[in-house]
Formats: structure tokens, sequence, C-alpha cells
């Protein structure tokens, strides 16, 4: 185990039989780790084109993301379109780090979408993807101002992307659709 991965985050892994509970505690303890203000846990099933949002932490409650969580659903047919880090996360494992929505890149982020549905203003983008299928995205975010990620909090992401895709599988064949 690398230094740079807190201990706490690493023992949430030590017992991976309960995916539904790991991830619950993972979204503050990495959150956390990665100094975010909230983060988000998006899943989905590949091979039916449904989402769903199941797992969240946010330090504050006015953070919470005000979005129905409760059910699968299918994913819009042109998020690929809308959202440029999504279309991206479909055939490339590598995390984003996005330190301002508002100045980044619009080839890459749609800032204007991202504030409209999301109200962050950094973000990681983190998915879980194997053999061309995206199993989920794993988002802690800043609220309020521009963050910049550091090296630490990249090391922590890819540490616990790796981690958390196997896991995901478990989740989405144990309370998938």
């Amino acid at each position: 185990m690398s230094a740079a991965i807190p201990a706490d985050l690493a023992a949430l892994f030590a017992d991976a039989s309960d995916p539904d509970a790991l991830i619950g505690c993972l979204m503050e303890v990495y959150g956390r780790a990665v100094g975010a203000d909230r983060c988000l846990m998006f899943l989905y099933e590949p091979g039916k084109g449904l989402s769903r949002r199941t797992h969240a932490w946010q330090a504050r409650p006015e953070w919470a993301l005000a979005r129905r969580s409760d059910a699968w659903e299918p994913l819009p047919p042109d998020l690929p379109r809308q959202d440029p880090m999504f279309a991206m996360a479909l055939h490339d494992p590598e995390a984003l780090y996005i330190d301002d929505v508002t100045t980044a890149d619009p080839g890459l982020v749609n800032g204007a979408y991202e504030l409209e549905h999301f109200g962050h203003r950094s973000l990681i983008h983190a998915p879980l993807l194997e053999n061309g299928q995206l199993y989920g995205i794993l988002e802690p975010c800043a609220m309020a101002r521009p963050r910049a990620w550091t090296d630490a909090d990249k090391a922590v992401t890819a540490w616990t992307q790796e981690r958390l895709l196997p896991v995901a599988r478990r989740y989405i064949a144990a309370h998938g659709p």
C-alpha cells in the first residue's frame, strides 16, 4: 500500500463483501481524503443503458444533489453530446481533474451544463470502465469555488478507481435493474 493512501480508505476495501455498505462508507471517506465538499457515485448497467446515482455524501446539507436517485433510469440519448466528460468516460478510463468548470476547455467540459445540473464549480470525473463497458463514475467535487486537484488527490483517485470497479460490478449485479 502506498503511503499516500489514508489508512481509513484502505481499510474500507479490506472487506468488500457488501458492495452497498462499502460504497456508502466510501463516499465520505474518499471525499474527505481528496478534500471534496461532496462525493457522488453514479452507476450504469451497460447492457441495458440504465443509470442511477446510488450513493452520495456532502459536507453541508445545502450541497446535496437535488435529483432523483431511487430508481434506475434510461440514459438520455443526447447525454454524450451535452456532457463531453461523459462522452469521454465511455471509452477512456482516465479520471479528469477539472479545476474550474467555468474556465475549462469547452471541448472537455460543458460548464453551463455542469452548473445547471450539478451546481459544482470543480470536480474529479473518475470513470469505472472495463472492456469498453462503463459501470460507474465516481465524482467528488468542490461546490463554491475553483479548486486545484493535487498529485496526492490524483494518486488516491487512481487507487480508489482500481479497487472500486469490481465492487461496482457486484453492486450492479445485486441491486441493478
